[in-house]
């Protein structure tokens, strides 16, 4: 086997020095713009699924306004410091997290040591003397009267107090570093990643606590987790979501978010990567990448079965490397024709989005003499006269496997809705 060729394609984040493959470098200028001409405070949130490519957008983000000049840099992976953490303690590891680079970040400038020293102090009280309780206090009244909570965190009763002094202390010591005209950023830029891979309740007390300790002058935060994490972890207390209490969850999204920012999977132009990913692991040689009805057929079977999430196409690359080696192993001429690649990598797809069809071409590979008595066979529901009259009068089902297909993707789609009813209620 040659060593030029991998077999696998790894599932990290986007560098700055790879090359943009989704095309989506307008995306990212236009996020950078924004931040660059936001006023303060501001948070930002990339909504999208796992494997949608928040973080490699934060990781571009970053390059342009941190490590090129012009915003500090904060950055936190809320899922690290959730392992094996109550909420309590996460909450408060977090606040940790942020305020030491922070105080780093002041050190390297020779900051003014007494500022240091006593947000230090402040901090330190706050940790050791009660700050379990404190985090608790936040645990127990986020997602209720927001009244409350902004008293809470403001300092109206004892138990906000020195929460109330941490976040005095923290915007003067912010102000300090990006007023000193030796220091050449103007503002502090907040990244908390990985938000929507722990427990949904905890994510939005983290929110809340960002919003009311780290709405500050020179900080703008930008947040990777979906509006359907605020919702889940809302839940306990407004309850299942429905259209009379829509208006509750959005207005708690809406007070910590002031700009969402949808990840555009369905704008990905996935072609580029995949053909990239597929020639590093030998399944695709370059002459047949330069074939634009090759490559385009290729890119068709993945959009309408895996989808264009970059960890979905990622796993799909990976298995077919895997499957190749083993073909390679079964036959001595590994040279298979492009038609043939083309079969072996869309029955792939099939199997790994549509199993129950692919299993049945595996059974019956003569589909196109599959009829009602397969459909019988199979336990499929019958069509109405009204489907039959809808699907006859279509070229893509107006033969009789054509109709079993369909019902077999039918059967899917309704055991799809009866599992997400199940678990919803």
């Amino acid at each position: 086997m040659s060593t030029a060729y991998k077999s696998s394609v790894i599932d990290i984040p986007r560098k700055k020095e790879q090359v943009d493959l989704f095309g989506i470098q307008k995306y990212q200028d236009a996020l950078v713009e924004f931040i660059h001409h936001s006023e303060t405070p501001i948070t930002i949130a990339l909504q999208g699924e796992w494997g949608s490519g928040k973080t490699s957008l934060m990781n571009m983000i970053e390059d342009e306004l941190c490590h090129k000049g012009e915003f500090y840099r904060v950055w936190i992976n809320s899922w690290q410091y959730s392992l094996m953490k109550s909420p309590e303690e996460t909450i408060l590891k977090i606040l940790e997290g942020m305020i030491e680079q922070i105080l780093s970040i002041s050190e390297e400038n020779e900051g003014k040591s007494e500022t240091i020293k006593k947000l230090k102090a402040t901090f330190r009280k706050l940790a050791i003397g009660g700050g379990k309780f404190l985090a608790k206090q936040v645990v127990d009244k986020i997602g209720g009267n927001a009244e409350i909570v902004d008293d809470f965190f403001a300092g109206a009763n004892s138990e906000g107090a020195e929460i109330s002094q941490l976040k005095k202390e923290i915007q003067k010591l912010i102000i300090e570093i990006v007023s000193d005209p030796k220091n050449p950023n103007t503002g502090f830029l907040f990244f908390i990643d990985d938000l929507d891979r722990i427990d949904p309740p905890v994510a939005v007390q983290i929110l809340e606590l960002l919003k009311n300790i780290f709405d500050l002058d020179k900080c703008v935060f930008v947040l990777a987790i979906d509006y359907d994490v605020v919702i889940k972890g809302l839940e306990p207390k407004f309850g299942k979501l429905t259209d009379k209490n829509e208006r509750e969850f959005r207005s708690f999204f809406d007070k910590i978010i002031q700009m969402p920012f949808s990840m555009p999977v369905s704008s990905y132009t996935i072609e580029k990567f995949l053909l990239d990913a597929l020639k590093r692991i030998g399944f695709v040689s370059e002459n047949e990448g330069n074939d634009a009805f090759f490559s385009e057929l290729l890119t068709d079977f993945a959009i309408l079965s895996v989808g264009q999430n970059p960890r979905a196409l990622k796993r799909l690359t990976n298995t077919i490397s895997l499957i190749n080696l083993i073909n390679n192993k079964e036959k001595k001429d590994s040279n298979e024709l492009s038609n043939e690649k083309l079969i072996g990598f869309a029955m792939v797809c099939m199997q790994i989005s549509y199993p129950m069809i692919y299993n049945k071409l595996l059974e019956d590979s003569n589909f196109a003499e599959w009829n009602e008595q397969t459909a019988i066979k199979l336990k499929l529901d019958k069509l109405t006269e009204e489907q039959l009259d809808r699907l006859n009068n279509t070229d893509e089902f107006d033969e009789d496997w054509e109709k079993v297909l369909f019902r077999m993707c039918q059967k899917k789609l309704i055991a799809a809705i009866e599992f997400l009813i199940f678990h919803k209620y």
